[in-house]
């Protein structure tokens, strides 16, 4: 027998064994299913832990076996493994292992002497091994599971299994082919195509630090929330160790940077990961309710209700929203100082009269307060604080625990409400603010001009916010730094005698019951502020995961932004060792390999470095095209370029991008268009029937079949902080085809090969 037999040979019995063990697992999963049974609550002890866990695995079960018998499997991989044993040995086996892309959990479906494994698709073993090659071996004993390494022998994708199997093997090759359908736009779980790149991040540990970084369209924000799927079905991987949190829904929060993101995100969750949406949190609103739930006196401070200019606006925008990690240490330091010089002035506090008969007491707890303050180590760093407030705790909670204990009950409750106004005057974070950034005249006039194009008076920008600080007003850019510094400075215990009475525990909406937070994902980080990251970052537990997706190339407001991962540092209590990953995706895989070279080509030009990621080379398709016309004539050539693209049979969704946000441009140009007869979606809308009208600030992260990007030919000029980033985002919006409309030729282009784009000047 020759090779060629050889190989038909094995291919057609993994093809007849496959088609089998789908019947026999249908049949088995169908006749489990009409087994279970839900397991009745003792009406001794109602719903208790235990038993919401045990309805947790049926739920679990339940719909992974229904997943199996509507569709049997969707991979197969026949494997060497390496495991641990009870006792730590490796164990060495060879294994054949299926997998239903829907699964939840690992089946292992018997009957009559015969068993078949159908895993979750999350499975780290399985995933690894449909990501190697034929032979090739990977360790992932690092990862903490007890699966140490995964060899596979064989492999096969399915297509379909009845009435006829369709798939492609390796080895063996395509068994009845199918078309593969065109993939939509959106958000999308990447599932059973991951790349090498992808799946390293998938399995990476289940607690720590993910950073997920890469290119437009490589899949990070899909890997990043499939690593919540995964640690809730595959934490009983894990070995055994003193530390082991629970991950469930529950338990988990996503926090989204960009409100467009919110319902494409949800959609992702649910019906492709069937994670519940009330994980999901824009970043604005949880911020608001954290100051609302930890600034419980705020002395007269309240929400600034005059209606700022739009340029004033962003101009006070960029003072706080640019800072970097470094603010944040230095302004932790003058709040510091604050809090020290305030303790010391204790003995004009408003409860020292409270109770006169109790005196000596008081005076007594006044002592240890103003001595604490005036030999305290000013820091910048929060996490070790000496004078946050479970610090200034433990240092008097002798004198404090006296001096209540001498109080009669009303007496007490009559201190405890001056001396929680007067603590909140102490740590009062707005007079922080206003110190910090007040005094930052040089540094604010350099930020307002990058934000706003020089186009404010700076001086009287900053005088016109430090007398709102003063008349204690603040505005929504003073909202995250407010919440940061209350987040370090309350006790994160909320139990009594551990804390000073009234005190919100600084994690109290990052707890269920008595559990913390365990899994917190941040999608699009670099859009958020130093403080929002930090604050957010913080809120896990230690023995927790913290997983976030980031691409500091493409910030897109020229106000508010972080171009690195450090603020991510300042605050997090994640520990163990090597709790920090970083994992670059190489590959855009969003895009056609025109438009992926074009990208390319402008990334080189525009960033002066080369780009880091590689081109989709599966994808073709046109050239991006630009059309250099005068502006009287740009909506007669949207049009004529609209009604092409409509003709087309790979485009569905057509977006209008304008790089710089201009309203009245974009609004004369909408009646052009309607003139026109253009079908037009609503105005700044990300979606809807017609071309979408929008800008790359409200349209960032999301994807479309063709775009029309406006306004390239001033990126090179624009004194607008951040234009080359929108930019480059904008035009790693299409899939398939993009167009350029331009005044002039840009000069942004001048140094990207003519081979990449085709021109045309009317």
């Amino acid at each position: 027998m020759d090779t060629n037999d050889r190989k038909r040979f094995g291919l057609n019995h993994r093809v007849q064994r496959d088609r089998q063990n789908a019947e026999f697992v249908i049949e088995v999963a169908r006749s489990k299913l009409g087994r279970l049974r839900t397991p009745q609550t003792d009406s001794r002890f109602g719903v208790t832990k235990s038993h919401k866990s045990r309805m947790e695995h049926l739920d679990r079960d339940r719909k992974s076996l229904k997943a199996i018998a509507d569709e049997a499997f969707h991979v197969m991989v026949e494997v060497y493994t390496k495991s641990a044993d009870i006792s730590g040995r490796p164990l060495e086996r060879e294994q054949l292992w299926y997998a239903n892309t829907n699964s939840k959990a690992n089946e292992v479906l018997s009957s009559d002497g015969q068993s078949v494994n159908v895993l979750a698709w999350t499975h780290p073993g399985l995933q690894s091994a449909l990501a190697l090659g034929i032979g090739e071996v990977k360790d992932i004993s690092a990862n903490g599971y007890r699966l140490l390494s995964v060899k596979p022998r064989a492999k096969a994708r399915f297509d379909s299994l009845f009435p006829d199997l369709s798939g492609v093997y390796q080895p063996g090759g395509a068994v009845r082919p199918r078309t593969t359908a065109r993939p939509k736009t959106g958000l999308k779980a990447v599932k059973l195509d991951m790349t090498p790149d992808q799946v390293s991040a998938f399995i990476s540990r289940m607690s720590g630090l993910m950073l997920v970084t890469g290119a437009p369209g490589s899949g990070k924000t899909t890997v990043a929330f499939q690593r919540i799927r995964f640690l809730y079905d595959q934490q009983d991987e894990r070995q055994e160790h003193s530390r082991l949190v629970t991950y469930s829904p529950d338990l988990t929060r996503v926090f989204l940077a960009n409100d467009n993101l919110v319902e494409h995100a949800k959609n992702l969750l649910i019906d492709q990961l069937n994670i519940p949406e009330f994980v999901v949190e824009p970043v604005n609103e949880f911020i608001e309710r954290y100051l609302d739930h930890a600034w419980v006196f705020k002395h007269s401070a309240r929400p600034r209700q005059r209606r700022l200019s739009r340029l004033e606006s962003a101009a006070r925008a960029a003072v706080l929203g640019l800072s970097d990690h470094y603010d944040l240490g230095r302004l932790w330091e003058v709040y510091e100082r604050q809090i020290a010089s305030r303790l010391e002035s204790v003995t004009d506090a408003p409860w020292m009269t409270v109770n006169q008969d109790k005196h000596s007491a008081l005076r007594t707890l006044a002592g240890d307060l103003s001595s604490h303050g005036n030999r305290t180590r000013i820091g910048s760093d929060p996490l070790r604080s000496e004078l946050s407030m479970k610090a200034v705790f433990s240092a008097v909670v002798d004198s404090y625990t006296k001096a209540r204990a001498s109080m009669s009950a009303e007496s007490g409750a009559r201190f405890d409400t001056f001396f929680l106004q007067w603590l909140y005057a102490v740590y009062d974070p707005l007079s922080a603010l206003m110190s910090y950034f007040g005094d930052m005249k040089s540094e604010a006039a350099v930020r307002m001009r990058r934000g706003t194009g020089d186009r404010v008076d700076e001086a009287d920008v900053l005088g016109s916010a430090v007398k709102d600080w003063s008349d204690r007003l603040y505005g929504p850019e003073d909202r995250p730094w407010l919440a940061w510094l209350l987040r370090f400075a309350l006790p994160e215990t909320s139990e009594f005698g551990l804390k000073f009475r009234e005190v919100p525990s600084a994690i109290g909406l990052a707890l269920h019951g008595d559990q913390r937070w365990t899994h917190v994902v941040i999608d699009e980080a670099q859009d958020l502020c130093v403080a929002e990251a930090s604050l957010i970052g913080s809120l896990v537990d230690p023995d927790g995961a913290l997983t976030v997706s980031s691409d500091f190339r493409q910030i897109v407001s020229p106000v508010h932004g972080m171009t690195s991962p450090k603020a991510l540092h300042v605050g997090h209590s994640l520990r163990g060792p090597g709790t920090d990953q970083i994992y670059l995706f190489a590959r855009n895989i969003r895009q056609s390999r025109q438009i992926g070279r074009f990208l390319q080509g402008f990334y080189e030009v525009a960033f002066k470095e080369r780009p880091s990621f590689d081109v989709n080379e599966t994808l073709e398709d046109k050239k991006p095209q630009l059309i250099i016309t005068p502006p009287h004539d740009q909506a007669l050539r949207i049009s004529q370029l609209v009604a092409v693209l409509r003709r087309s049979d790979v485009v569905q969704s057509v977006a209008l991008i304008q790089i710089n946000e201009d309203e009245q441009a974009l609004s004369r140009l909408r009646s052009e268009l309607a003139n026109l007869n253009v079908p037009l979606a609503r105005e700044w809308e990300p979606s809807g029937d017609g071309l979408i009208t929008t800008s790359v600030e409200r349209i960032k992260g999301l994807e479309f079949d063709a775009c029309i990007v406006l306004g390239l030919e001033g990126v090179k000029s624009a004194s607008l902080n951040f234009t080359r980033e929108r930019a480059y985002v904008g035009l790693s919006r299409p899939t398939r085809r993009l167009g350029l409309i331009a005044e002039e030729y840009p000069s942004v282009l001048r140094g990207v090969s003519r081979d990449l784009f085709d021109v045309t000047q009317s």
